[in-house]
C-alpha cells in the first residue's frame, strides 16, 4: 500500500481522532481556524453523516475534553442542550466550543444550526458556562463567533434576562 493510501486508511479508521482527543487535553485553541484544523480529522471517520462535537474548556480556555455529542443523518443531528449542560457541569467546564460537520461540504449554517446554538447559549448561560463559538465544518468552515451572530444572540439573551 502506498504511503498516501495508508494515511487515508488511518485517517478514516479514527486513529487520528483518538490522537486529537488525547493530545488536546491542556492545550489552548486560540481561534476558529485552529479549531477547524484540529477538528477536521474527527469527521473523516464518518464523513457521510453529521456529527456534533463539544470542546469543553477550563477557566483558562485549556481543553478539558473533546467529546462526540451527537451523530445524525446526512442532513441533521439531534443535539439536546440538557445533555450538553449535564456534561459541562460534570467536567467543571467554564466554556464550550460546538463543532459539527456538513457532509455536503457547504459550511453555511442551516436554520436548525442557528436554533440549536441559541438554545445551547441560553441553557449554558443559565449555569455559568460560556459558549465561545459554534463552528460548521465543510469545505472550509463557518464560525458563528467570527460572523458576529453569536455576539448578537448574547446581547438578545442578556436583554431578555436583565432585571
Amino acid at each position: 500500500m502506498c504511503q498516501e493510501n495508508q494515511f487515508w486508511s488511518e485517517l478514516k479508521s479514527g486513529k487520528f481522532a483518538s490522537l486529537v482527543k488525547d493530545s488536546a487535553r491542556g492545550e489552548k485553541l486560540s481561534n476558529a481556524a485552529e479549531v477547524y484544523h484540529v477538528m477536521r480529522p474527527m469527521f473523516a471517520e464518518q464523513d457521510d453523516v453529521e456529527v456534533v462535537y463539544g470542546i469543553f474548556l477550563d477557566t483558562k480556555n485549556r481543553v478539558l475534553s473533546i467529546e462526540k455529542l451527537a451523530t445524525g443523518s446526512i442532513a441533521s443531528a439531534a443535539i439536546y442542550p440538557r445533555e450538553i449542560v449535564k456534561r459541562a457541569i460534570g467536567l467543571k467546564t467554564a466554556a464550550l466550543v460546538l463543532v459539527h460537520n456538513h457532509p455536503s461540504g457547504d459550511p453555511e449554517p442551516s436554520r436548525e444550526d442557528f436554533t440549536i446554538t441559541a438554545k445551547a447559549l441560553i441553557a449554558l448561560d443559565s449555569v455559568g458556562v460560556a459558549v465561545h463559538d459554534h463552528i460548521v465544518v465543510g469545505d472550509g468552515f463557518h464560525s458563528m463567533a467570527d460572523s458576529g451572530w453569536l455576539e448578537t444572540m448574547r446581547e438578545k439573551i442578556s436583554n431578555l434576562t436583565a432585571s
